[in-house]
């Protein structure tokens, strides 16, 4: 559902490694091109194979992208958070989105339409900054795929929390089990023994939205890792 709903683009992308430096001018015609929509839990916003005729930005909430296999498993490939972009690769590499995506709770989008976006990558500035941004996601996919094949179920739970939230005794987490389980390539069950046999050694407490750890345990497993 589209609303009339203004975005400061500035302040969205003040954080962004690859927008943040962006001159005044650029990030005004982006305001006066884009589009807003509002999202509810659960709705898609395109589905692997579509017509690549947009490209996005998250204002607000959570949006997973994830590809499907033959026997109708999903691969989540990441999580979109707020000030970040997706759907870019149909700019260049195909005119048809290679995933899916899923708003996971109330979201807003800001979206752009592909013709136009073209038209400003014949800007050297903007080109210069956007080929920035493609070097970076491989080298994300890239290192994802390294964490995948590395290192066990735990030890990518305690890497993903200290990357995301950071190592404290107290974590506000704003995923759900299953989410989590997605993120970090395993399924819910598996996710599921693991913490409850954290919990059992009294290494991690996950009520509802707060996470209680030890953080002494999780640092000597992180450490560990870093060594081998």
């Amino acid at each position: 559902m589209q609303n009339n709903k203004k975005i400061n683009l500035k302040e969205l992308l003040s954080g962004n490694l690859i927008f943040g430096g962006m001159p005044e001018k650029m990030i005004e015609v982006l305001e006066s091109a884009g589009r807003v929509q509002s999202l509810v839990k659960d709705e898609m916003i395109f589905f692997e194979g579509d017509r690549g005729d947009k490209i996005y930005f998250l204002t607000e909430g959570l949006v997973k992208l994830f590809k499907t296999t033959e026997s109708d498993r999903e691969i989540v490939v990441r999580y979109v958070r707020p000030g970040e972009m997706f759907a870019e690769v149909v700019l260049f590499e195909s005119d048809i989105y290679p995933v899916s995506s899923m708003a996971m709770r109330e979201s807003t989008i800001y979206y752009i339409e592909r013709d136009f976006f073209l038209d400003l990558l014949k800007e050297k500035d903007f080109m210069r900054l956007f080929v920035s941004n493609l070097f970076k996601k491989m080298r994300y996919l890239a290192d994802r795929v390294a964490f995948l094949n590395a290192y066990d179920v735990e030890e990518r739970f305690f890497i993903f929390l200290n990357d995301h939230f950071g190592l404290e005794p107290v974590i506000t987490i704003d995923l759900s089990k299953a989410e989590m389980a997605e993120a970090i390539g395993t399924i819910p069950e598996t996710m599921s023994r693991v913490l409850g046999r954290l919990k059992i050694n009294d290494f991690v407490q996950w009520d509802k939205n707060e996470l209680k750890l030890n953080v002494d345990y999780a640092m000597s497993v992180i450490e560990k890792v870093k060594v081998n």
